[in-house]
């Protein structure tokens, strides 16, 4: 089971704290899922220390973490190793099960909407230039996307705003933390 489901959980197990404090159950499952996950993002936060080293030199691109990094060097008091790892989790997990989710749902709707299927199709064959009757592999595919290709994607951008309006990959709203933001935002 995974570290989210379990987590979720506690929304309907009224002694998950007690379980926490005895380590047991699915909170000693948590637990353990928690310490693979957090070596991962340090592992990731390690790494890119490293590449970055040679990039300097280099003058690559930046990424976000890169970025993190280089504020945590000016203020390392407060932007720990921690700090970025959590920051590292945020945007894993944000992008995995919003993306996996919106996706699910579009692809759902395109089987159950052939016509709306037949016009992204064309759609994206008049944009990557590829006619009808060609069957592109998919290395040549993907050598054409980039994004003045991508702004030519009206229909399927509106696909997938429609897509997020009528199933919002995040739905659920979590009210105590509404009412503890709420509680100390306008004291």
């Amino acid at each position: 089971m995974s570290s989210t489901r379990l987590v979720y959980r506690r929304y309907v197990d009224p002694i998950w704290k007690i379980k926490r404090a005895l380590n047991v159950g699915s909170e000693s499952l948590i637990k353990k899922h928690m310490k693979v996950i957090d070596d991962f993002a340090y592992g990731v936060i390690k790494a890119k220390r490293q590449q970055m080293k040679s990039m300097r030199e280099s003058g690559e691109k930046e990424d976000i973490l890169s970025r993190f990094l280089v504020e945590s060097e000016k203020d390392p008091e407060n932007m720990t190793d921690r700090y970025l790892k959590d920051i590292v989790l945020n945007f894993l997990i944000a992008g995995k099960d919003s993306s996996a989710v919106t996706m699910s749902w579009f692809f759902y709707m395109l089987c159950k909407n052939p016509l709306v299927h037949e016009k992204i199709l064309q759609e994206i064959r008049d944009a990557t230039g590829f006619n009808d009757s060609e069957k592109p592999e998919a290395e040549d595919f993907i050598a054409r996307i980039n994004d003045s290709v991508l702004d030519k994607m009206h229909y399927l951008h509106a696909t997938l705003s429609e897509t997020l309006r009528l199933y919002p990959a995040v739905p659920v709203v979590n009210h105590m933390l509404l009412s503890c933001f709420f509680s100390v935002s306008w004291v």
